[in-house]
């Protein structure tokens, strides 16, 4: 077995929603200036910013925070990576794949567009897919065991599509009496997986009142 990672690392050059949020870093010591240690602190304006989660607080007030969750519920067995190629920023729906191909008892759907190839250019945040609402649909009726999906473009909310992102987070993210929202997974890197993934992790930051945040995700393959 195999293990790789699917978040990208961040940095100060990290693409962010809208160009409007960054990541920094700050030398707190130095071994070189002879200090004990080299220590840094580390700056977010935006908590969702590169490879990170969005958990069900993030859209609903009754939703769940990121306390809520046990350990296991990071983990995820049943993964189906799926290609649906985007050279440019379209509207991924309900006629973009065959749906019926897809193994009903998932619990992540992964969805590799290519788009990560444009991560160093302005078309990264500017002008990549949006997922359709009708298509979050289908898949909280379709998958009952899908807990999350995630995707190799910046957020489920294209700038090309504002209002069907802001619907698309709502259906999926949506709390229910038996059902817990499905998470989502923005600006992931799949460009790696070459083989059949057997199960995947996710390890965001874990911050008391969490609505998600950014961390690693690894795959076994």
């Amino acid at each position: 077995m195999e293990y790789i990672f699917l978040s990208h690392i961040l940095s100060d050059k990290t693409p962010s929603y809208g160009n409007r949020d960054k990541f920094e870093i700050s030398p707190n010591t130095s071994i070189n200036k002879g200090d004990t240690a080299n220590t840094s602190s580390w700056s977010f304006s935006n908590n969702h910013f590169g490879t990170h989660i969005d958990l069900p607080y993030h859209f609903y007030n009754n939703g769940k925070q990121m306390q809520d969750y046990d350990a296991n519920s990071f983990l995820f067995n049943k993964v189906q990576l799926i290609d649906i190629h985007c050279n440019e920023g379209i509207l991924i729906d309900k006629d973009s794949y065959d749906w019926n191909t897809i193994n009903e008892n998932i619990d992540l759907l992964l969805i590799r567009t290519g788009f990560e190839n444009k991560r160093a250019n302005d078309d990264y945040w500017m002008k990549y897919p949006g997922i359709a609402s009708d298509l979050c649909h289908l898949w909280r009726e379709k998958f009952k065991s899908l807990r999350c999906i995630g995707f190799d473009f910046i957020s489920l909310t294209s700038p090309l599509f504002k209002a069907e992102g802001k619907k698309a987070h709502q259906v999926l993210l949506k709390p229910e009496a038996d059902r817990d929202g499905i998470w989502i997974i923005e600006d992931m890197s799949l460009m790696n997986i070459k083989d059949k993934i057997n199960k995947v992790l996710v390890a965001p930051i874990r911050v008391e009142n969490g609505n998600g945040g950014p961390g690693t995700v690894m795959a076994e393959i």
